[in-house]
């Protein structure tokens, strides 16, 4: 017998988060009888009550949500149902595949409490998880998220796993990755030759007596393996440098706790919150100690607390904080398979594995705190990939290709911005497969078609020859990264725009990233820019070069004859050749942070990116009264009397009084102007640049939720897209 009901459609992240469960409880709880599944769109409800119910339900639904749920959009659809005895969920359903695939958090309280509890079925198991945390996005193959869609699909749960995984009112309801000592995901230690030398508890003990003994071992986590050894054992820490062939880039640190982080560093309200949220991203923070090993020269330590059971059951065992670097060839993808780590084999002593598959990889996402702002850096695990539920109705499927650089991509689809994890630099084969793998997955997964390419002006940027048969549009890089920054604080008006950063293809075709645009989403004016300067070479790692084009620039040859000294006479006459023929020229602030670093620190080529911004960053006095000054001559911002300065200050003036400088620019430049600031490029990763505007009251928007940096380059070219075809 049938008669009036509603079905409920639910879209957002509300599967395997426990929200069925979540919505059971709720429905019991009110006496309501109906069904709940899984579907490829969400969540799919069927209530047997009347409208005043109906209105409870989406009351408690909203204001009591779940911790890793999100709710974009809630259907309504009054309609005959047949008669129901009680409430049930039901088995998912294939159709439509729209759901959002969350990405992997980190261990729970609840599961931590569960973990060290000897009376515990589950004390001490290296997987332990429930709908609250754990993999996802590194496990699943495909929609809707069932084991069986997953790499748990091989193993076959227990009895007492089994009774969990099927009682709505268990935080386990419904947990894929579900597993116990009983039906177990199984560890092993092995040598280089991939020979079992232990497993499970057995293998970790000895991977800890390991690590004391100073070994370097390559250790399975969420996304991919790290290379781990002791932090505190400089010897061992020296070794992985020379394996690495990374002599000075500074190494993420994995802590215990808060307990252990604290002896480390620095670390306020804020930032304690952020370590230990289910984000459990490498967090930026200030040094208590000189850790030269971890992080050469500078006093900013990247530290991130242990956010598997794995890590944690090892931090049993194990006393110190633990080096806690990607897996990987300089400038390639992290290694997530086993086979892949004989690529680097000549790096680690041993290995530590486990027998489910990663079928997507991530890195660590990287945060830091600016006052009680918490800016991120990187967005991959526990945050990316991501999707946006927007009002744009545009037809077409869109992939935004992003940059070259901290290359992540975007799609748009049927109302939606999916963004993806953080890939790399599109200059290494091994990135470019990697992208091809995850956008592969993605238009599989969700069936979809690529109608129209946005990609950034660089023209050596070859991916987008392999959409030549799709339409495809290219959107200047600086300008991207401005909409991105408007998407985020949903400014609707034309703002005054300082887009910072190191490299960007010019309209004039020239390098840019020291441009000022009056902009809004459709348009951008240039209005000035730093005064450009010659790139002697396209090496721009050699920043010895960098400051010799701008002290031929500026001639100051006698004023910088002690730096022009270290230059061996004849390559010196042969860079005045090159100089004086060469037609690239940049505006980048980027690359002139990189020349006065040369200049204030000595060096000739950079070890690492941001290098210098870390080192100006460390030796910064925020009690020290001194600026140098950019002089704004024809639109053009002109450094000369600054760099002139740095050629005799020691390396605290010359830092302070660039840092200082370059804000009173801004503000400055800004008091001509009644609109709303907008700061974006990778140039405002610096952390004290913003606390300087901060702490003079100077209003301004930024990057924050997505990196100011190029990994928003693609999210900014959609929204410019978008915008521009609305109403058209």
């Amino acid at each position: 017998m049938s008669h009036f009901g509603f079905n409920v459609r639910i879209y957002g992240l509300v599967q395997g988060v426990g929200f069925r469960p979540f919505v059971y409880k709720i429905a019991n709880d009110l006496d309501i009888k109906g069904e709940i599944c899984n579907d490829g769109l969400g969540v799919f409800i069927i209530l047997d009550c009347d409208e005043k119910t109906l209105n409870i339900f989406l009351e408690k639904l909203k204001s009591n949500l779940i911790p890793l749920a999100r709710i974009d959009k809630i259907e309504i659809f009054k309609q005959n149902i047949k008669k129901y005895d009680n409430f049930f969920i039901n088995s998912s359903l294939e159709n439509e595949k729209q759901s959002p695939i969350l990405s992997d958090f980190g261990i729970c309280n609840d599961c931590k409490k569960e973990l060290f509890d000897e009376k515990n079925p589950r004390y001490l198991y290296p997987f332990i998880t429930c709908t609250n945390c754990g993999p996802r996005f590194s496990i699943i193959k495909n929609l809707p998220y069932d084991r069986k869609n997953t790499s748990m699909d091989k193993f076959k749960m227990c009895q007492f796993c089994k009774s969990e995984y099927e009682d709505p009112a268990n935080r386990r309801f419904h947990a894929q990755p579900l597993s116990c000592f009983k039906c177990a995901i199984k560890l092993y230690l092995k040598n280089k030759k991939g020979e079992i030398l232990n497993n499970d508890l057995s293998a970790i003990k000895e991977c800890a007596k390991l690590l004391k003994e100073g070994k370097i071992i390559a250790i399975k986590g969420l996304g991919g393996f790290h290379l781990m050894c002791d932090g505190l054992n400089q010897k061992a820490i020296y070794e992985l440098r020379l394996r690495k062939k990374r002599l000075s880039k500074p190494f993420a640190l994995m802590c215990k706790d808060i307990k252990m982080a604290k002896n480390l560093a620095f670390i306020s309200q804020k930032e304690k919150e952020l370590l230990e949220s289910n984000l459990s991203p490498i967090v930026l923070l200030k040094a208590k100690k000189d850790l030269k090993q971890i992080a050469p020269n500078i006093n900013i330590l990247g530290i991130m607390l242990a956010y598997t059971p794995l890590h944690l059951v090892l931090f049993n065992y194990f006393d110190n904080p633990l080096i806690a670097t990607s897996a990987n060839i300089s400038g390639e993808s992290i290694i997530y398979k086993e086979d892949d780590l004989k690529k680097i084999s000549n790096v680690y002593d041993y290995y530590l594995t486990y027998d489910r598959d990663i079928i997507n990889s991530s890195d660590d996402s990287i945060a830091q705190v600016i006052d009680d702002d918490i800016m991120f850096l990187r967005t991959s695990r526990a945050l990316n990939p991501t999707y946006i539920q927007t009002n744009f109705k545009n037809e077409k499927v869109i992939l935004a290709l992003g940059s070259e650089l901290k290359n992540s991509f975007a799609l748009f689809y049927k109302e939606k911005i999916l963004l993806s994890q953080y890939l790399g630099d599109m200059k290494n084969i091994d990135i470019i497969q990697r992208f091809d793998k995850t956008l592969e997955f993605f238009l599989k997964t969700y069936d979809l078609k690529i109608d129209q390419i946005l990609l950034d002006k660089h023209p050596n940027f070859d991916y987008v020859k392999k959409f030549l048969n799709i339409k495809h549009e290219k959107i200047q890089h600086h300008f991207a990264h401005v909409c991105s920054v408007l998407f985020e604080h949903d400014i609707n008006e034309e703002v005054l725009a300082f887009a910072f950063d190191g490299t960007g293809y010019g309209d004039d075709k020239n390098i840019w990233g020291g441009e000022v645009f009056l902009a809004d989403y459709k348009k951008y004016k240039k209005i000035a820019c730093f005064d450009e300067f010659v790139l002697i070479n396209s090496n721009i790692k050699n920043i010895q070069n960098l400051a010799l084009s701008l002290i031929i620039k500026y001639d100051l040859f006698d004023l910088a004859s002690e730096f022009l000294s270290k230059i061996e006479k004849t390559k010196l006459n042969n860079l005045n050749k090159i100089y004086k023929i060469s037609n690239l020229k940049t505006s980048s602030i980027g690359r002139i942070i990189d020349a006065f670093g040369s200049v204030i620190f000595g060096i000739e080529n950079l070890e690492y990116e941001a290098q210098i911004g870390l080192l100006m960053q460390s030796y910064y006095d925020e009690n020290l009264s001194y600026s140098y000054e950019f002089e704004l001559k024809n639109d053009k911002i002109c450094v000369k009397n600054a760099f002139i300065k740095a050629l005799k200050d020691d390396k605290i003036k010359a830092c302070t009084g660039f840092l200082n400088a370059l804000a009173d620019f801004i503000i400055k430049f800004s008091s001509n102007f009644d609109k709303k600031i907008i700061l974006c490029g990778g140039v405002f990763q610096n952390k004290i640049l913003l606390q300087i505007l901060k702490r003079r009251n100077f209003k301004f928007y930024t990057n924050l939720k997505f990196p100011c940096n190029d990994s928003s380059i693609a999210l900014g070219q959609i929204i410019h897209y978008l915008k521009r075809s609305e109403n058209v």
